[in-house]
C-alpha cells in the first residue's frame, strides 16, 4: 500500500504543479492586474458561454427558521 500511496501523492503533487503554472500564465498575460484578469473572464465567458453551467442559487434559511415562509409585501397605503 505503501508504493500507491507515494505514486497517489506524487500525481497528486503533479496535479497541483500544473494548475498551478497554468494559474501563473494566466496571470501573467493580465500582467497581473485583477481588473484585466476580470475583462479577460468576461469575454472568454461570452466565447464560450455554451460550455458553461448555469447552477440555481440555493439559499440557507437562517438557523432556527424554516424555508418556507415568504416575505409578505407591504400594503400599498403604507409608504416605505
Amino acid at each position: 500500500m505503501e508504493a500507491r500511496d507515494g505514486i497517489v501523492q506524487l500525481m497528486k503533487h503533479e496535479i497541483l504543479e500544473e494548475v498551478w503554472r497554468a494559474r501563473e500564465q494566466i496571470s501573467a498575460e493580465c500582467g497581473h492586474d485583477l481588473k484585466k484578469l476580470a475583462a479577460m473572464l468576461r469575454r472568454e465567458e461570452v466565447k464560450y458561454g455554451d460550455r458553461l453551467v448555469h447552477l440555481p442559487i440555493l439559499r440557507q434559511p437562517p438557523a432556527g427558521k424554516s424555508g418556507t415562509s415568504v416575505r409578505k409585501p407591504l400594503p400599498p397605503t403604507i409608504a416605505r
